[in-house]
């Protein structure tokens, strides 16, 4: 029980900072971890544990000038 408790962990961290690398790459820069959380809590983003991987509500989030904008608004 507990491997498997912690096998989902793993990939729930590996989802989170797999996130925080595309949206560095994509804009966010230094702030992509801001970034990320501000993603996920406004749920336009979501971690799947399961998987292991991230799910973005529309790929619109994904576009270098919303980017830019979240930062400004993590920022602040």
């Amino acid at each position: 029980m507990k491997e498997s408790i912690a096998a989902l962990v793993t990939r729930q961290d590996n989802a989170y900072r797999s996130l925080v690398d595309t949206l560095a790459e994509l804009g966010a820069g230094e702030h992509a971890e801001r970034v990320a959380n501000l993603y996920l809590k406004e749920r336009i983003a979501s971690l799947d544990p399961v998987m292991g991987q991230f799910k973005i509500k529309h790929g619109a989030f994904l576009d270098k000038d919303v980017i830019e904008r979240a930062v400004t608004a993590a920022i602040a």
